[in-house]
């Protein structure tokens, strides 16, 4: 099952560098039904209008999640430019 989710943000450390880092907070719509003990994958696509980039991340999780949860992703970013559009889910181990 998948659970869409809102990325909140992608900001660059330092906006004078082409070869910044983006600090992305996800933040999931809805309460998650995770098992205790496995990972939930987010997966994140980040788009400035004319590049793309995708990503997945493994948390460790104790039990569901629950709605309006922020987990925050640091990456290195050497493609995009300003965030113009982003999307998601959470892949993940039904309880």
């Amino acid at each position: 099952m998948e659970v869409a989710i809102t990325v909140a943000s992608g900001t660059p450390f330092n906006i004078d560098s082409s070869d910044s880092v983006l600090s992305i907070v996800v933040t999931n719509t809805a309460a998650v039904p995770c098992k205790e003990g496995t990972n939930a994958y987010y997966y994140v696509s980040l788009s400035d209008g004319t590049n793309d980039k995708e990503y997945t991340f493994a948390v460790p999780e104790t039990g569901p999640i629950a709605a309006e949860h922020e987990e925050t992703f640091v990456v290195e970013n050497t493609t995009l430019g300003a965030i113009t559009t982003s999307s998601g889910v959470i892949y993940y181990t039904a309880a």
